[in-house]
C-alpha cells in the first residue's frame, strides 16, 4: 500500500515537472514570437535621430513619408512593447517629440503627413486625420500609467488633444466624429464616416479618463451607425467609408473620398474587427460576431472584398488576416479562423509594407501577452 502511495505521488510529481516544463516552454516560444515581431517591425519603420524618432510609412530614394496614423500607432505598440520589456521609454519619448513638432499650426492635433528629403527638410501638410490622433492620445494615456512619473506630463497632452478632437473633428448633429478638422460643418464630408474611426474600447476609456459623457455620446451613436451598416447585408461586412444621411448611413461610392474602393470592405475597414474585440459592448460583439461567421465560410482571408462578400483580390492579406485573428482569439466558436491564419505571426515581416507590418504586430502583442 504505502509503495502504491509512493508510486502515486512521485507520478504526480513528475507529471507537475512535465507540465511546468511545457507550460515554460510556451511561454517562451510565444514571447520570442512578439519580441522578434517587434524588432522586425522596428528595424524596418521606426528612424531615429538624437531627439526625435519617426515611423516611416513609405520610403523612395529621394524621400520619407510619415502620418500621424503610423505615429499613433508607433506610440501605441511602443507603449504596450515597454510593458513586455522591449522597448524603452527613450523610444516613446522621441516618437512623442516628433509628433510634438508636427502638430496642425493652433491645435494639439497632429498634421496628417509630412514628407522628409534625403537632406532632412520636412514639410508639413494641413489639417489632421481624426484616427492618428485618436491613437496618439490613447498612447499617452497608456505611458501615463507605464511610468506614473511622467503621467502628469502625458496626461495632459492626451486631454489636449482629446479636447481639440471634440472641438475640430466632431459633428453634433451626426454625433459622429469627421475624418479630420478640414471636414467642417461647412464642408460636403462633414458628414463623412470612416469605419474604422469607431473606437468603442478607447471611447469609454476617453470618458473615465475626462469625465466628458460627449465620448459616451459617441461611442453609442458611432456603433449605432456602424451596426446600421452592418444590417445591410448578409455578410455583415461594413465600408471604409460611409455618409450619414438623418437617420440613414449609406456605403460611399466609388472615388468619394480616396479610391474606387471607398464603399467596400477595404484597407480602413479591415480594422473594424481589431476595434471592435476589444470592447465587451453587446452592439460590438453583435456586429463583431457577424462579420466572424461571413469570414468562418472563406477558405483565406484575402486583401478586401465587396459588402456582399465577393473578393475584390486572391491573394492573401495579412493586414486583413490579422485583425481577424485578433477577435478570433477571444472566442473558440472561431477557432477555425485561429488554425486558418495563425501562420502570420511566424513568418518575417514585410518590412516593404509598413501598414500589413503593423496590423501583425499590433495584433500579436495583444494577443500573445494574454498567454
Amino acid at each position: 500500500m504505502k509503495k502504491n502511495i509512493l508510486n502515486y505521488i512521485s507520478f504526480s510529481f513528475l507529471l507537475l515537472i512535465f507540465i511546468s516544463v511545457l507550460i515554460f516552454v510556451r511561454l517562451n516560444e510565444t514571447e520570442n514570437v512578439e519580441k522578434n515581431l517587434y524588432q522586425q517591425w522596428r528595424t524596418a519603420f521606426f528612424v531615429s535621430d538624437k531627439n526625435a524618432a519617426y515611423i516611416r510609412t513609405q520610403k523612395s530614394a529621394q524621400k520619407a513619408t510619415v502620418l500621424s496614423e503610423g505615429q499613433g500607432y508607433g506610440l501605441l505598440l511602443t507603449v504596450k512593447a515597454a510593458k513586455q520589456g522591449y522597448a524603452s521609454q527613450k523610444d516613446f519619448d522621441k516618437l512623442y517629440n516628433y509628433y510634438l513638432k508636427n502638430r496642425d499650426t493652433g491645435t494639439e492635433l497632429m498634421s496628417w503627413k509630412q514628407t522628409i528629403s534625403k537632406q532632412g527638410t520636412i514639410k508639413k501638410y494641413k489639417n489632421n486625420a481624426t484616427d492618428g490622433d485618436l491613437y496618439i492620445a490613447y498612447a499617452l494615456i497608456e505611458a501615463g500609467k507605464k511610468w506614473p512619473q511622467q503621467a502628469i506630463r502625458y496626461n495632459r497632452q492626451a486631454r489636449m488633444i482629446l479636447n481639440d478632437l471634440l472641438k475640430y473633428s466632431y459633428n453634433s448633429k451626426t454625433k459622429s466624429l469627421t475624418v479630420g478638422n478640414w471636414a467642417t460643418n461647412s464642408s460636403e464630408y462633414s458628414n463623412l464616416l470612416r469605419t474604422s474611426d469607431v473606437l468603442p474600447a478607447q471611447f469609454d476609456e476617453f470618458y473615465h479618463f475626462t469625465q466628458n459623457e460627449t465620448w459616451l455620446l459617441l461611442k453609442d451613436s458611432m456603433l449605432q451607425k456602424l451596426q446600421n451598416l452592418s444590417t445591410q447585408h448578409k455578410t455583415g461586412l461594413v465600408p471604409d467609408f460611409a455618409w450619414i444621411e438623418g437617420t440613414k448611413v449609406l456605403p460611399a461610392g466609388p472615388k468619394d473620398v480616396a479610391s474606387r474602393y471607398d464603399g467596400y470592405y477595404y484597407y480602413n475597414a479591415c480594422r473594424v474587427p481589431y476595434n471592435l474585440a476589444q470592447s465587451k459592448d453587446s452592439i460590438s460583439q453583435r456586429v463583431l460576431n457577424k462579420m466572424l461567421n461571413f469570414f468562418m465560410t472563406e477558405k483565406y482571408i484575402t486583401g478586401g472584398y465587396r459588402l456582399d462578400g465577393q473578393k475584390l483580390n486572391d491573394y492573401q492579406s495579412a493586414s486583413f488576416a490579422a485583425p481577424l485573428l485578433f477577435a478570433s482569439l477571444r472566442n473558440p466558436s472561431y477557432y477555425k479562423l485561429v488554425q486558418q491564419e495563425k501562420f502570420i505571426f511566424m513568418q518575417k515581416l514585410d518590412t516593404a509594407n509598413y501598414y500589413q507590418s503593423t496590423m501583425v504586430v499590433l495584433t500579436a502583442i495583444d494577443s500573445l501577452k494574454e498567454r
